[in-house]
């Protein structure tokens, strides 16, 4: 009655007050946090910041109300609240999942209509389109609200392009492209009703477009980031052009004494605008050319010219130079028509490592691949000092000791310089990134230089008054025992003040030990240990340990559940059994828990067997555990767990329930349960039958293929197909926003295919023989909806590279690992025959072997 009275005078702040002191006394009641959540969301703020305050209390207030919920309807009427409060911050989607679950609960005219309007207005739907006119291949894209299915789901029947029976679509998150379209056609495209998205809704009416793609715009680009042209054979830089006759060359050289400024800088390499040819021709370069190149003007079609730099210079001096093309009449400050190229001729290839042993140049021909002999190769530091000036050997090798590559500040090393007869000459920048081999099967952390220290402590958590025992074990570079080294060892506090310092002899192979006793008043946080074998060096080893004033956990429960798995369809009843560590039941405490859905690594009784598609990734979703009830007298509940949702995917999935039990004091404890999810229908299992995902050249790969039932048992099966692929990744480079990218082009050639028959009582088995190279086994049904499995492996031993990884040479090894004296047995895949240069790196260069190639 006090709340009616309030609103009655128009005082609703006091009536919503007068609320929250009623749910805080009786917090179990659905009406009353209903009602409050409704009454907030009428409430006038003062500004927008209390405005949002307010709204996400109402939808606080509703969560809690449906939380509370007795029956279907109460929870229908709380999610409608909590559409509501969305929908006034403008969360469009969260606003209509809401509704939608809240429809399916309870039919509601009114709900309906407002579902349906927002739908409407903000649902799934088409935003926009963009016509692709510039690219080779033209396109036109839909963009649409929401992401799209994945790349299984097909298009076809919901796309229409006038004059084609089957259009070719692809399909990037939130965006449908039509591909294949020709430069100056006009064409009818009808998107239908019905596309299908990931939120559950599908587009609600058709849309008709007509569309017309234009005429390439004119241009001028280079065709490379590439900035070495060989000396010999055609000296020509290769413009590309489209629909101009003629481009706009320029030409600016910076010379031998501005080049470490200019290559260590942020300009080498990167397209320059006018202020920035402007600048360079001021401060560090002039220009040397200008003029204009005639071009054949092909409509629509790239056309690659190949502009005689020495024709139009003559001889090259010492340093680096820049060509900026542009189409012939375009405005000179039009910054979107301006394409830069640095180069230099020559027919030095600099190649460099850094490790332990200091820098290795190797100096190549870039026409012959052969070693070029007593070339002059100079070390530069950061100041532009020659740190050191070097021949190389016959084998074009040079190696600078390792206390010049150790340098800091202005002589830390930044640049090689080569320089050949004629006056050949060629650079390489050190300050650039080295090259990441983390993709390559490369890991661990950085080899030592010289003493190593290996520290630990027997617990990783400590009380204050506690001891702590440190122990610390030092081997050199190659892992040996480190003698009568005297080790400092220092441990400081989490503020970084010392606690303490000693000097530790060795106690037998290396080994060390040392007892830290932690006053009672020891702060708490991140301590360290370091060790140095000189105070006056940085240390060679170090260690954490923690100090905390905890306490460890009074209660234990278990979780159960008798089910053998569980999906959108079946529930799993689970079940808890709490108890203190002192023995009593852990009676009438509260339970909270989340789902959460991600990829099976294998599915029960069919170890070591793959389901579904190898590449496919899946994303894991989780789902709260709403209203657990609490525990009963004995320690004991139970309650229903069943999916709302999963991932759609051809892979096996398992679902890990997650409970968290509350102390009296208010700290939970955390127990996991992992349940199979039930697959929608058959599927199929390959399990390969040789070790890892490798095996040696000319054998054969072994598979066994099983039919499974979505309860686990084994199906018989007639006609199922299999093809073994050899797969093949090239890259596919492109300029976007200025700079290169690429993506990876995977092609795949049948080498075996067949039909097997498998029985319900034992597997049916593939064996076929591969050669060295990366293949993929893919078994179906044979039904374009029919389950579909595929497993991917290499014959010949390959580092555990990305799939993503522009490699132009494959290189396999005969196996993962070797020891000391063993002979290592290396394929390479190369495009083209050739001579290439092994090395084996370790901390330091271990080996190089130049040897010829043929080509495949």
């Amino acid at each position: 009655r006090e709340v009616d009275a309030a609103f009655q005078r128009g005082d609703d702040r006091a009536g919503v007050r007068i609320l929250g002191q009623i749910v805080a006394i009786a917090p179990d009641r659905t009406v009353t946090w209903l009602r409050l959540a409704r009454d907030l969301r009428q409430l006038r703020p003062s500004d927008y910041s209390e405005k949002i305050l307010l709204l996400e209390r109402a939808a606080a207030a509703a969560y809690i109300a449906y939380q509370r919920s007795g029956n279907s309807t109460e929870e229908a009427e709380s999610l409608v609240v909590i559409a509501r409060t969305y929908a006034d911050r403008q969360l469009w989607r969260p606003a209509l999942d809401a509704l939608r679950i809240s429809l399916e609960l309870s039919e509601v005219a009114q709900v309906r209509q407002q579902y349906e309007r927002l739908r409407e207005e903000h649902g799934f739907r088409l935003l926009d389109y963009t016509i692709d006119s510039d690219a080779a291949s033209p396109r036109v894209c839909f963009q649409f609200s929401e992401d799209l299915p994945s790349k299984r789901a097909d298009f076809s029947p919901f796309v229409a392009v006038g004059g084609q029976d089957k259009p070719a679509l692809s399909v990037q998150e939130r965006q449908l492209c039509v591909e294949g379209l020709k430069h100056g056609e006009r064409y009818a495209i009808t998107l239908r009703a019905g596309i299908p998205s990931q939120v559950k809704e599908t587009l609600s009416k058709s849309a008709d477009f007509n569309i017309y793609v234009r005429d390439r715009k004119p241009q001028a680009r280079f065709a490379g980031k590439a900035y070495v042209l060989p000396r010999t054979g055609q000296r020509g830089i290769p413009v590309v052009s489209v629909n101009t006759a003629a481009v706009a060359l320029e030409i600016y050289r910076i010379g031998d004494r501005n080049l470490l400024e200019t290559v260590v800088g942020r300009d080498f390499q990167r397209n320059l605008d006018r202020y920035d040819l402007n600048r360079l021709a001021e401060e560090r370069g002039s220009q040397v050319w200008k003029g204009e190149m005639a071009v054949e003007q092909t409509l629509n079609t790239d056309v690659t010219t190949a502009f005689p730099v020495g024709d139009a210079i003559g001889a090259l001096s010492p340093g680096v130079y820049v060509m900026v093309a542009q189409v012939a009449g375009a405005p000179q400050d039009d910054v979107d028509s301006l394409a830069t190229q640095w180069f230099i001729v020559s027919d030095l290839g600099l190649t460099a490592f850094s490790g332990n042993d200091g820098i290795h140049a190797f100096v190549h021909s870039l026409d012959t691949t052969q070693p070029k002999g007593a070339t002059e190769v100079r070390l530069l530091s950061r100041s532009n000092e020659v740190l050191a000036d070097k021949r190389t050997d016959d084998s074009g090798h040079v190696q600078f000791e390792a206390n010049l590559a150790r340098g800091e500040g202005a002589l830390a090393p930044a640049m090689l310089i080569a320089s050949g007869s004629g006056g050949d000459y060629a650079f390489l920048n050190l300050k650039t990134p080295g090259f990441d081999l983390t993709d390559r099967g490369v890991s661990g952390r950085a080899v030592p230089a010289g003493l190593d220290a290996f520290i630990y402590t027997e617990r990783g958590v400590y009380r204050s008054g506690e001891t702590v025992q440190v122990t610390a074990l030092v081997r050199d570079g190659q892992g040996m025992a480190v003698l009568d080294v005297p080790l400092t060892l220092v441990v400081e506090r989490p503020d970084g003040v010392e606690y303490r310092r000693a000097v530790v002899p060795d106690q037998g192979l290396g080994g060390r030990a040392l007892s830290v006793a932690l006053v009672p008043s020891a702060p708490s946080g991140t301590w360290r240990v370091r060790a140095f074998a000189d105070p006056k060096r940085p240390p060679v080893g170090e260690a954490t340990f923690l100090v905390e004033d905890y306490v460890p956990d009074r209660i234990e429960f278990d979780l159960a559940s008798k089910a053998k798995g569980v999906s959108k369809t079946s529930a799993a009843e689970i079940t808890v059994d709490g108890r203190f560590l002192y023995g009593a039941p852990a009676a009438k405490l509260e339970l909270e828990g989340e789902v959460i859905v991600s990829p099976a690594s294998e599915r029960p009784g069919f170890a070591r067997y793959q389901f579904g598609l190898a590449d496919e990734d899946v994303e894991t979703t989780r789902q709260p555990l709403a209203n657990l009830p609490a525990t009963d007298p004995n320690g004991k509940a139970s309650f229903v767990v069943k999916l709302e949702q999963q991932p759609e995917t051809t892979r096996p999935l398992e679902a890990q329930v997650v409970v968290r039990m509350a102390e009296p004091g208010g700290r939970a404890v955390e127990r996991e349960l992992t349940l199979p999810v039930t697959a929608d229908g058959p599927m199929i299992g390959v399990k390969p039958l040789f070790s890892g995902r490798s095996l040696g050249e000319g054998e054969n790969a072994t598979f066994d293929v099983v039919f499974a039932a979505p309860d686990g048992a084994s199906l018989a099966r007639n006609g199922l197909r299999y093809e073994l692929l050899k797969v093949d990744t090239k890259y596919q480079w492109y300029r976007r926003d200025g700079a290169w990218d690429f993506e990876p082009v995977k092609t795949t050639r049948r080498v075996a295919d067949g039909r097997i028959d498998v029985a319900a009582d034992r597997p049916a088995r593939i064996s076929v023989p591969v050669q060295w190279g990366r293949y993929r086994l893919e078994v179906s049904t044979g039904d374009r909806s029919g389950p579909l499995t595929s497993v991917g492996f290499d014959a010949g031993w390959y580092a555990e590279a990305s799939a993503d990884t522009p490699d132009l040479l494959e290189i396999a090894l005969d196996k993962p690992e070797y020891v000391p004296g063993e002979s290592m047995t290396v394929a390479v895949t190369a495009r083209t025959a050739g001579k290439v240069t092994l090395n084996v790196i370790g901390d330091r260069l271990v080996s190089t072997v130049t040897q010829d190639v043929a080509a495949g």
